[in-house]
This record gives C-alpha cells, structure tokens and sequence, in this order.
C-alpha cells in the first residue's frame, strides 16, 4: 500500500484511496481524498495524520520511520547543527536510507 503526501494538506494517504495515479497520469499534484473536489470526504480506512516526520523514498512516497528502523535493524536520529534546518537533516537521512535501499538491489 503505497502512502503518499497530499500536495494541499500534507496528510498520509493511499494511492488505491484517492485519484492519485490519474493525477500521476496527467503530470499534475496529487490530493488526497478529502482534498479532491470530486471525493470530497475523507474515506475513514485509517485515521488521518500529518506526514510530517516521515521520510520520502526517491519516488516520494512515504516510509513510517518505525518501519524503517525496523528494517534497519537500529533507531535513526535525526541530529541537526548548530543553525542547520531540520528539514537538511531529514534530507541527510533519506540520502543514506536511498543508499542502503539502492545496496539491496
């Protein structure tokens, strides 16, 4: 089941739950359901939460961190510097989860 940022409200969806893939299909952004105009309403198949803290694989969809480190076998920290943003730590972070995930190829 691949989950997906909405592109309005930044909440977790699912591709099968929503117009995700005619949206893939005509190269525009993907919403989830609540957020389609022609939907309208959100399908209650699981509770809807913020993708915020989860990381992005290289074809954007969502990887639960829980998962990850599940799948990694140890907990990932996510450290940031002094006067770096967390959004270039998180980057950090999936450039090396794409680098283990390239390796298993």
């Amino acid at each position: 089941m691949p989950l997906f940022p909405c592109s309005k409200c930044d909440c977790i969806e699912d591709t099968a739950l929503c117009h995700y893939w005619s949206a893939r299909l005509r190269q525009t952004s993907a919403v989830c359901s609540a957020c389609d105009p022609t939907i309208g309403k959100w399908h209650d198949e699981f509770p809807k939460e913020s993708a915020q803290g989860w990381i992005r694989d290289r074809d954007g969809f969502l990887l639960d961190k829980r998962a990850v480190e599940r799948w990694l076998g140890q907990p990932i920290e996510i450290l940031t510097k002094p006067g770096q943003e967390r959004s270039d730590a998180s980057d950090s972070v999936r450039a090396n989860v794409l680098a283990l995930d390239a390796a298993s190829y």
